[in-house]
């Protein structure tokens, strides 16, 4: 994993040498381990490279790297962990290779397969090949959107490319302005935008996951490579071969993310699924042979809030005593706390309903213990119904249904669930409403889950005015959505693939990077995604339980009270008991300062006014603090 950056002169100019160095070195930060620059096309290209060594840690791994006819230059973020798979294919077919790295791999899969080496690739990746042959320029994105990828286009002109939208405030021709309409609706719902190719400038782009852009004859032409729904898969009839087949593509996708030369660690938060990766990442190394590992990858980085709601460090500790593990538990330095949220708040770059600060300072850490990879759990929750909005959605299904049994098998799940009801509350609900007039409940439940691309969007910050239609509209079109029956499994894939989880992505990408630290995610392994997209509902959640499959997995595995937990919490920052205490005084210097007061993107003064009353009265509560925060978020990007 590293950062990239990427100039083309679209008009036949040359691209400066030094500036394609400061553009390049503006996201330092991602690969502290090395650096490279070249320019190509006669100089009409240049690329850039900041490296972080994690295979072949010798100058041969140095990027931008040529092939072997020197036709081909690439430079890449990511990891393809089956390169050595398509190493071995390649190999019979005659290619030699120099190195012991992935990119080199690409490079070879490429000039052999062109284009459809996409398809041979497990891993996460966002690469720039530039063709000198064919005068072209290829640039892909990995499935789900793992790799960040950032390009500014002005047609004739210029075509640039980064990780981090930061690095476009070092482009030289190029004045980073902010996207109003844009980020007028950002503010309201931050993730609604991170699953399309919208940001919050102008000018600038991400490219989609799943999708790849060519530029030849100075025209720009994009496409899509990779779309789960269309990958139908043959499904095992029984759940316990389910299971099974489920906990093997698991395992070997652990196994194929143990592929490194630096040391790997887990960030672990004691809910089910960072549990599950660290229990399975002991559990091979004990008894499996990893090939092209390093010895040291048994440590958990635990980040732990004390005497808050969202601390978890009694379920992490049961975990590591059950399993004999390694711990390092990471408790907030609030004697620089203010600071540090500034700084990482700045170098994020976006918009964040809490501060980046409450992650970052985990990845800090395994950077001061000598880690450079962590194996993380993200994925599950937007796969195997982890959040209890979507249970909820088919709750109501079924009650407006008349399907009793159904519902009441619902109201047990999510009255286990991190609820502020119990599962009398529930069951009271079914058996009052089952007594109701069906076509009412009808209009009243089924209607507000009906699929319509702006049910996605939820204009909640009534601190900013109305966003502008069109825009909105153009955002919400670009959501990957499908149907079905249930509400529920609607919005898991519109949520894995276009809202919720694109900006979870996005932001561990930028708080890991901000320390140099990759991460993999062994529940994102195409693999496994795939055949979890095709499982049956009763796969995914029933008994009581959401994660079905996944606890079943985990049997033998997993310590049966952390396999067995409904509880969930997460890591997030205690918002609400920061701004009561440690960061208070700090928030309100920010919602009284003039640039906060006199925005003409938010109604600033009635914020302010809003957040003292709520403050002294004690009526805060994180959602409303998550509000303030993203304005708050919004003031010092705009100050920076």
């Amino acid at each position: 994993m590293c950062g990239i950056a990427g100039i083309v002169k679209l008009n036949n100019s040359k691209v400066d040498y030094n500036q394609l160095r400061i553009f390049t070195d503006s996201i330092a930060h991602r690969g502290p381990d090395g650096f490279g620059y070249e320019l190509l096309d006669e100089e009409r290209i240049g690329f850039g490279h900041r490296r972080l060594s994690i295979l072949d840690l010798t100058e041969a791994g140095k990027q931008p790297m040529y092939s072997n006819d020197n036709n081909l230059c690439i430079t890449y973020n990511g990891e393809i962990y089956n390169f050595i798979e398509i190493r071995d294919e390649l190999s019979h077919l005659g290619y030699q290779f120099k190195t012991q790295t992935d990119t080199e791999v690409i490079l070879a899969a490429f000039k052999k397969w062109g284009e459809a080496c996409l398809d041979k690739f497990n891993g996460m990746f966002a690469i720039a090949i530039y063709d000198a042959q064919n005068k072209s320029l290829f640039i892909a994105r990995d499935r789900f959107g793992v790799k960040p990828f950032y390009y500014l286009y002005i047609p004739d002109q210029l075509f640039a490319f980064a990780s981090e939208t930061i690095a476009f405030k070092n482009l030289e021709g190029y004045r980073r302005e902010l996207n109003e309409d844009v980020f007028k609706i950002a503010l309201h719902q931050p993730e609604i935008i991170e699953g399309t190719s919208f940001t919050i400038y102008k000018n600038i782009y991400q490219l989609r996951p799943g999708h790849f852009l060519k530029i030849k004859n100075r025209s720009l032409e994009i496409k899509r490579w990779w779309m789960t729904q269309t990958n139908n898969l043959n499904i095992p009839a029984s759940f316990k071969e389910q299971t099974e087949h489920f906990k093997q593509l698991f395992i070997d996708s652990c196994k194929l993310r143990l592929r490194s030369d630096v040391p790997i660690a887990t960030a672990l938060s004691g809910g089910l699924d960072s549990s599950s990766v660290y229990a399975t990442l002991l559990n091979i190394l004990n008894s499996t042979t990893i090939e092209r590992t390093n010895s040291n990858n048994q440590k958990a980085f635990v980040a732990v809030f004390p005497n808050s709601k969202v601390d978890e460090r009694k379920y992490a500790e049961s975990l590591i005593q059950q399993l004999n593990g390694n711990a390092v538990y990471i408790e907030p330095n609030y004697s620089n706390l203010t600071q540090e949220i500034i700084q990482s708040t700045k170098l994020f770059d976006g918009l964040i309903g809490t501060p980046i600060s409450a992650i970052t300072a985990i990845y800090k850490a395994m950077k001061d213990n000598g880690i450079t990879v962590s194996l993380d759990g993200h994925g599950v929750d937007e796969m195997l119904y982890g959040y209890n909005s979507y249970i909820n959605m088919n709750f109501h299904h079924y009650i407006a249904t008349g399907n009793k049994i159904q519902a009441l098998s619902h109201a047990k799940i999510l009255g286990g669930l991190n609820s502020p009801n119990n599962q009398s509350y529930f069951d009271k609900l079914v058996n009052n409403s089952m007594q109701s007039n069906l076509k009412t409940l009808v209009k009243k439940y089924v209607r507000p889950y009906k699929r319509t691309p702006i049910s996605y969007f939820h204009g909640s910050n009534n601190f900013v005015d109305k966003v502008n239609e069109q825009v909105l509209s153009e955002i919400l079109n670009e959501l990957n959505i499908c149907s079905h029956e249930l509400p529920g499994e609607e919005y898991l894939y519109s949520d894995f693939h276009s809202i919720t989880l694109p900006i979870n992505l996005r932001d561990f990408d930028r708080a890991s990077m901000q320390s140099g630290i990759e991460i993999r995610m062994p529940f994102m392994d195409y693999r496994l995604v795939n055949f979890v997209f095709n499982l049956p509902v009763e796969a995914k959640y029933g008994n009581g339980f959401t994660k079905l499959i996944l606890r079943e997995a985990m049997k033998g595995i997993l310590p049966e009270d952390i396999r067995t937990r409904t509880h969930k919490i997460g890591i997030a920052a205690p918002l609400l008991e920061w701004f009561n205490k440690e960061i208070k005084e700090f928030v309100l210097d920010e919602v009284h300062s003039n640039t906060f007061i006199n925005s003409q993107l938010w109604n600033g003064k009635n914020a302010a006014e809003n957040l003292n009353k709520e403050l002294k009265n004690g009526e805060l509560t994180m959602s409303k603090c998550s509000k303030y925060w993203s304005l708050i978020n919004a003031n010092l990007i705009l100050k920076n």
